[in-house]
């Protein structure tokens, strides 16, 4: 029996969560349902007048909490409160008002405090033959279910379990009892004489009845006709991830994620379903509770790497986040859906519950495989340098006191142990996490408030996070017909940076490239300095010491509604969404500093973001016989602005004055301002024909300041069919629940390009003769228009086995054209560039998931398991089917993968001097040296012998999370998996891997070199100033596939005994680990990490800082 408030939850046929009842609420259902038998009520004092002709009952009980304290709890499939009645009472008591609307029936009442139970008037059973059932209700794991319902079959007669789990019934010999509770699957028990029973549930499983957050709505599972999955967050799988975007790794068939490096906050890509862009941004949107929100770079100077907007949020605020993947699900979000939209729904009060929630966690990381990258010690430094320097002084006849000669080098450290230039720069990083929660809900208000307080240490010294957040989410139904509410909320990020893989103290590199015997401190406490004879590099001790680099990061998100219920089949809703965030970006490199000048130098920026939105959506939702009908028709008008300027000071009298205004020179200013807007208007109708054949059909139409007035509007369809086939008679009895679904949308695209970019641009503070003046700075494109993309998509939900087997396969068709990209232009025009609409690209994929829940004896094993494939090839560009470099080594090329390596293919080495051509033996080139592929057979090797090569992306990825629950105790173990992804190790080209250079080298490369014919074909010889072996190639190009422990986590719920005299109902102690484990074949740290989040130039490590190895352990504690 599910009991409700009101109609809230009563009106869902199949509930499928479960209530968790405080210890108020379950005292108060215990006063009114123990036994199930009448209970004589007295006499309340409190007096109403009503005056109500052929009301329903629902009516009469609406007004009667309208003048009083009192709310009513009861169950709608029992009380008929569509039966009309009259009420004539002038200042009667409510118990009266009661009796007389309920004579006649067999609904009696009772009454504790402010509240009022409706339930059915029970007969008590015959007791012959009986006895006294005592038992306790428990779930899989053993742990109390508190108010399970125990029935007698075949009566009324019932009872509910206790706040131990425990019910007392009278019941006859041979007799049943039926026991159930919301969110498990009910059991019958036959008694046959035992006086002591124990009754287990187990969960319900079923999946095709589940809610799913869909654009502007939510819909059930089984209605569903799109491919859209849906992740709900708890305690079992969040993680100590600074992004919500991270917790989706490896969960979602056709959805990556990578960071930048293992930095706190570091930047993400996500991709859903293969990139379909060059220019334009390949980010899918993110919807927080409904509000489309901005995902920008979150620093404002370049410190070399990227950083994620989205580590602000609290990750604990968020009940569940659905991936919307095909343009049928995404079409009604038109132009921002083209790379699929994330939702992230937050959690909300519950009517009847009041709950108070506290999580604790601490932990550390440490620097993951720390020595899979073993360098050349002291010794084989030397000896390769100077076999390196023997070589180029005998090749070319060099003896001492020649120009050219190359002076062997030896240890100015002998006998003292080499530097471990990593300790240098690493740490043990600490964590600690603590945030709490207050949600329920009463009197026609939910509430929810959370607050969280976290700091983060990270593996490299001085990188450190702080983040406070602060939510508050309320509705009030201020009348039957008035609806209105408020989500707010505020979050503060300080992250103290360290230079990144991009900028020239990129700090993990600046440490391992040091020759092993170098130091970075003088005995004097002085620096060794970098690019002199003391030290190849720069200093990275001297980096991390002599610079303060930061970044405050405040963010506001807001969103105030109000829905009007014109009656029960028609709502409007309108709100005010608004996300604005303000960022201070402060470096300051000191007088000691590389980057100081000598006299110290202060960057500082300053970033305003406002976007607001308004919208207005209106749904209507009835039943034609056996059609379900929903109409939604909204209008929405969006608005963004950020203003940026920046302040380069530098001169500072000594490090104590750290501010811009002492400084003796401002070497640089600027300021900018830019806006954007867009109107939109959009609709869906949704039909189901016995909840058989479904339809879903979406119309959405965006206008763009963007673009000029004539390509200013864009229009994305979409249509979906779904057929219920497990509905039909053939299936009845088979126990599978199957639907196909089919669909088409369109999606549009126009980040990524500027606000501005139908217009030319003209910039102030440009120098003509010593004076001031203007010059255009970019063409504008009056003909540019948006890309749009045409997605097929097919798929098939199953599930059979009762539910306990759940099976998802998609497969999926995706072609986007008028693909946005800076077109070249001759230089005669004053210009290298125009943005311009250039060509097509597809992505073919397909996506399973397999979704499994298994008891075997004891253990309750739960194992979620996806795999994904997706096929990129660019189909057409400017009609030219020759390689179009972009630089850092890759090209655009019709046939081939956005983000293909364009690169020297090696064919070898040379082992005699006699195989090497003349021309090439004139450059220097011997027996040894590596041998390139001669495209044109020219025996000249230049940028025409480069070719189109492999990109980044897998040929297949996905994750298996696994969970095996005994009794109290859970473990979960969480896998991710890629296969066939390239990795490009620049550094190996430019430092680590050249044999016969000053810089530090990897042990492997010296002891497998070129020594003599025969010795190997993969590694050439040591040769000091090379210019041959070193090329960008496929050298450096490797397999990146990996299998990951992503999280292992061990928890145990305390069982409620030990908790009662507490006052606490739940603590979950738990111990967690992070990246535990990584199998690749990639001689990197990490081949997860990239330099750049652009597609077209991801899958390129530069000694990026890996992702880091975590243990944190925890508590969950609810009140």
């Amino acid at each position: 029996m599910n009991f409700t408030l009101k109609n809230k939850i009563a009106s869902m046929k199949k509930p499928f969560f479960r209530l968790k009842l405080n210890r108020s609420v379950f005292v108060f259902i215990m006063c009114g349902l123990i036994h199930l038998f009448p209970v004589s009520l007295q006499a309340q004092n409190l007096t109403v007048s009503l005056n109500m002709k052929n009301a329903t009952v629902e009516e009469v009980l609406n007004a009667i909490e309208s003048k009083t304290e009192y709310r009513f709890l009861y169950n709608k499939q029992i009380v008929d409160v569509n039966r009309k009645v009259t009420v004539n009472a002038n200042k009667e008591e409510v118990r009266k008002i009661l009796t007389k609307v309920f004579e006649g029936t067999d609904i009696t009442f009772s009454v504790d405090g402010k509240q009022i139970v409706l339930r059915k008037a029970e007969k008590a059973p015959v007791k012959l033959n009986t006895i006294r059932v005592t038992g306790v209700v428990t779930d899989f794991n053993g742990q109390e279910i508190v108010g399970a319902t125990v029935k007698l079959e075949g009566t009324t007669a019932g009872t509910i379990t206790d706040i131990d789990g425990k019910f007392s019934i009278e019941a006859p010999l041979d007799g049943k009892l039926n026991i159930s509770y919301i969110g498990y699957n009910a059991e019958t028990v036959q008694i046959d004489g035992k006086s002591n029973l124990k009754v287990i549930l187990n969960e319900d499983v079923k999946a095709l009845d589940e809610l799913v957050v869909i654009g502007y709505g939510t819909q059930r599972r089984s209605l569903v006709t799109n491919a859209i999955s849906k992740v709900k967050i708890d305690e079992s799988n969040i993680r100590n991830v600074a992004s919500p975007g991270q917790l989706l790794e490896g969960r979602v068939a056709g959805l990556t994620i990578g960071t930048t490096s293992g930095n706190l906050g570091t930047g993400e890509r996500m991709s859903i379903r293969g990139a379909s862009s060059l220019s334009a941004s390949n980010q899918p949107l993110y919807v927080v509770d409904g509000v489309p929100i901005t995902n920008s770079n979150a620093n404002v100077f370049n410190f070399g790497e990227s950083m994620s907007s989205l580590a602000t949020l609290n990750l604990t605020d968020i009940e569940s986040i659905e991936v919307l993947k095909d343009a049928a699900s995404a079409a009604i979000y038109g132009s921002r859906g083209t790379n699929g939209v994330v939702v992230i729904t937050t959690k909300s009060g519950k009517q009847g519950r009041s709950d108070i929630k506290l999580n604790v966690n601490a932990g550390f990381s440490q620097f993951a495989n720390k020595n899979k990258m073993k360098f050349a010690d002291s010794d084989m430094y030397i000896m390769q340098y100077n076999e390196g320097v023997t070589n180029y002084n005998k090749q070319y006849g060099l003896n001492v006191g020649d120009a050219n000669y190359k002076i062997p080098i030896s240890n100015p450290f002998q006998g003292l142990p080499d530097s471990d230039w990593l300790s240098y720069i690493t740490q043990t990083g600490h964590a600690f996490n603590s945030d709490i929660s207050f949600s329920g809900g009463v009197n026609k208000t939910n509430y929810y408030i959370g607050g969280n307080i976290s700091s983060m240490e990270g593996i490299i010294k001085t990188n450190a996070l702080q983040k406070i957040n602060l939510k508050a989410k309320i509705s009030h139904e201020v009348r039957k017909w008035l609806e209105v509410g408020a989500n707010v909320s505020g979050n503060y990020l300080k992250n103290s940076q360290v230079p990144g893989a991009n900028l020239g103290s990129t700090i993990l590199a600046r440490a391992v490239e040091q020759r092993p015997f170098d130091r970075p401190v003088k005995p004097d406490g002085s620096y060794y300095l970098g690019g002199t004879d003391e030290l190849l590099f720069h200093n990275p001790v001297q980096i991390l010491n002599e610079q303060t680099a930061y970044f405050d990061n405040y963010r506001y998100l807001g969103n105030f509604y109000a829905m009007l219920k014109l009656n029960d089949k028609i709502t409007w809703k309108s709100s005010f969404n608004s996300d604005i965030s303000y960022t201070y970006d402060y470096t300051y490199y000191n007088e000691k500093h590389p980057y100081s000048t000598g006299a110290g130098r202060i960057i500082e920026y300053n970033r305003l973001n406002k976007n607001t939105l308004v919208e207005n959506v209106m749904n209507y939702n009835d039943v034609f016989g056996k059609v379900n009908l929903g109409v939604m028709l909204g209008h929405s008008f969006q608005q963004t602005a950020t203003n940026t300027s920046m302040i380069d000071g530098r001169g500072f009298p000594s490090p104590a004055f750290d501010v811009l205004s002492v400084a003796s020179e401002i070497y640089d200013a600027s300021g900018s301002l830019s806006e954007f807007a867009m109107e939109s208007y959009f609709g869906r109708a949704t039909m189901a024909y016995m909840e058989k054949y479904l339809m879903t059909l979406t119309l959405r139409t965006d206008g763009s300041s963007k673009f000029a007035p004539q390509t200013r509007w864009g229009w994305f369809p979409s249509a979906s069919l779904g057929w219920n086939v497990s509905k039909e008679d053939f299936m009845k009895d088979s126990g599978v629940d199957m639907k196909f679904r089919v669909s088409y949308g369109k999606t549009g695209n126009q980040d990524g390009i500027g606000n501005y970019a139908y217009q030319s641009l003209m910039s102030g503070g440009k120098n003509y003769g010593e004076v001031s003046g203007i010059a255009v700075t970019s063409f504008g494109n009056n003909e540019l228009t948006w890309e749009t993309a045409d997605q097929y998509d097919v798929g098939l939900d199953m599930e059979f086995l009762k539910g306990r087997v759940n099976l998802i396969v998609d497969a999926y068709l995706k072609n986007t054209n008028n693909l946005l990209y800076s077109k070249p232009i001759h230089a005669t025009t004053g210009m290298t560039s125009i943005m311009s609409n250039i060509g097509s690209m597809r992505n073919l994929g397909l996506e399973f998931s397999l979704n499994t829940d298994f008891r075997i004896g004891s253990i309750n094993w739960i194992s979620q398991f996806n795999i994904a494939t997706n096929q990129n090839k660019i189909t057409s560009l400017l009609g030219d089917d020759q390689p179009m470099s972009i630089g850092a080594n890759r090209a655009l090329q019709v046939g081939k993968e956005l983000g293909a390596f364009y690169l020297f293919k090696m064919e070898g080495i040379y082992q005699y001097d006699g195989e090497v051509p003349q021309e090439f033996y004139d450059l220097g080139i011997r027996a040894g040296d590596v041998k390139w592929l001669d495209v044109d057979g020219n025996n000249i090797i230049n940028d025409n012998d480069r070719q189109v090569m492999d990109a980044p992306t897998p040929d297949f990825f996905g994750g298996w999370n696994n969970s095996f629950k005994y009794k109290a105790f859970q473990l979960d173990v969480f896998m991710t998996y890629m296969y066939g992804n390239k990795v490009y190790n620049q550094r190996k080209g430019t430092t680590i891997g050249r044999l016969g250079a000053r810089f530090a080298v990897l042990e492997d490369y010296v002891e497998k070199r070129w020594t003599g014919p025969g010795s190997t074909n993969k590694y050439p010889r040591a040769i000091n100033s090379d210019t041959n072996n070193d090329r960008n190639s496929d050298r450096w190009l490797e397999d990146g596939s990996f299998v990951r422990l992503r999280n292992l986590t061990f928890s145990y719920n305390v069982p409620n005994k030990y908790l009662t005299k507490l006052n606490i109902k739940g603590l979950r102690l738990y111990a967690q680990g992070d990246n535990l484990l990584l199998l690749s074949r990639y001689s990197g740290y990490d081949p997860e990490v990239s330099t750049e989040t652009d597609p077209r130039l991801s899958g390129v490590d530069l000694l990026n800082v890996p992702q880091p190895r975590s243990i944190s352990f925890g508590a969950n504690i609810s009140f």
